[in-house]
């Protein structure tokens, strides 16, 4: 490259190559501004460099002229010409060494210059997936929202149904009263229609009301694993948590409970994972169904002949008609959510139950020690323990009636026929051993079972 195609170009405002025009240039100039200040002192010796470069070229043309005047056969002629020559080289030389340093200086910018815009396309990476993950928060609170807004006014539209069926067993008790007493109560009458014409009034009024807002929309799934956890969680399951049938032993205890529900509706399993606990239910007779977030999961309970759907909790609990489920189970489930969307989902629960359904919630139990501190957290998507005091809280708080707590054990008692039975330390041995094998081998899991009120 020479001297005048390494200086063509330059900007003089800012001493680097910017030129041109479209978003390209753009780019560049922007990158530009965002560089100078790393880069101002070498533009500055670029100057210099080019000006030192411009003044020997000039030197370099007198020279030339010279030599093409002068120019004689004399030997001292010829002397004075290899001396100029050798002064030629010289600054030849001196011109390669400057353009050479000029290649360093430009091949250091394009470093920099490349540097800047991989930062730039990071920071652009991280603002869009932010922008991303905070439109999601907003459209799930959004849901929520008109989830909890339908809920609110379907029990006040139920609330105005059930006043009307009393006006209406009011109506039926007046002509009863008429009839064995002979008498007409006209202004009773007149009462009466007055207020079922009000609540018809009302009832078209909340009508019009919810017309008026949009309908729930079934979003994307509102629940992912963010730690990439989806490809292996399958194969983690059935590592740690145990075979197929191992547990299908374990959710058998449920049926009994969920048989004393099955008529008033279908069972809903949320995070159904492989279909244990729905195939005990179908070889019980038990109308159920599952919905879980792992699409490979779901296609190994269509594939076992299940029914089985790919769906959020929240989404489908707010989409699911009110008061039309017999139970909603929810193995190892809880555990993976936070508190204000536990609290959402036990909501959503209740609404969606029949008065007397029934809910199951299993979780890994914190009260025994090894679970607490170890065996918890082998599952990574796991956000805390619950403990099992504060699950019940929860549920009872939310509005369900006669939560109770059922541990399950699952390792044999370590100190099973070992214990004194006589002596003045007897009872205290035996208390303390006994504290201790549940602190250690207590229950591995518990679940808490409450039902929403008749």
């Amino acid at each position: 490259m020479s001297v005048d195609e390494s200086t063509a170009g330059v900007n003089t405002s800012f001493g680097l190559p910017i030129s041109g025009r479209g978003p390209a240039s753009i780019i560049r100039r922007i990158t530009a501004k965002f560089v100078w200040p790393f880069l101002r002192h070498q533009v500055d010796l670029n100057h210099v460099l080019i000006a030192e470069i411009r003044e020997l070229q000039a030197r370099q043309g007198v020279l030339t002229a010279l030599v093409d005047q002068h120019l004689s056969p004399t030997g001292h002629t010829t002397v004075a010409i290899r001396e100029v020559r050798g002064q030629l080289d010289f600054v030849e030389d001196g011109l390669h060494n400057v353009e050479n340093a000029l290649h360093i200086l430009e091949g250091q910018y394009t470093s920099v210059v490349l540097q800047r815009e991989s930062h730039l396309a990071d920071v652009q990476a991280h603002l869009t997936k932010r922008t991303q993950q905070l439109e999601n928060q907003i459209d799930l609170g959004q849901r929520q929202l008109l989830a909890r807004f339908y809920d609110g006014f379907g029990a006040l539209q139920r609330d105005v149904t059930e006043v009307v069926r009393q006006f209406t067993d009011l109506t039926a008790l007046v002509s009863e009263y008429e009839s064995r007493a002979g008498a007409q109560l006209d202004d009773e009458r007149r009462h009466i229609a007055v207020a079922l014409a009000r609540m018809a009034e009302v009832d078209h009024f909340l009508t019009e009301v919810k017309r008026s807002y949009p309908e729930l929309a079934k979003p994307e799934r509102l629940v992912t694993l963010a730690t990439g956890f989806d490809a292996v969680s399958r194969a983690h399951a059935l590592r740690f948590r145990g075979s197929f049938d191992e547990v299908k032993e374990r959710v058998s205890v449920y049926v009994p409970e969920l048989k004393s529900v099955a008529e008033l509706g279908p069972v809903l399993d949320v995070g159904c994972g492989g279909g244990e606990l729905l195939s005990v239910l179908k070889e019980n007779d038990i109308d159920a169904y599952g919905i879980e977030i792992l699409e490979s999961a779901v296609d190994e309970c269509v594939a076992a002949g299940l029914d089985a759907r790919v769906d959020d909790a929240l989404h489908h609990l707010a989409a699911v008609a009110p008061a039309s489920l017999g139970a909603v189970t929810a193995i190892h489930v809880v555990e993976h959510l936070g508190i204000d969307t536990l609290i959402e989902m036990i909501d959503l629960a209740l609404r969606a139950l029949k008065p007397g359904g029934m809910i199951v919630f299993e979780t890994p139990n914190p009260a025994n020690v090894m679970v607490g501190a170890d065996s918890f957290y082998i599952d990574p998507t796991h956000d805390h323990p619950i403990p099992s005091a504060l699950l019940e809280f929860l549920v009872s708080i939310r509005g369900f009636t006669d939560a109770h707590v059922v541990p399950l054990k699952r390792a044999p008692n370590l100190f099973t026929n070992v214990m004194p039975s006589e002596g003045v330390w007897a009872n205290d041995v035996s208390r303390v051993a006994q504290h201790v094998s549940n602190v250690f081998l207590g229950a591995e899991d518990y679940a808490v079972v409450a039902r929403r009120a008749s």
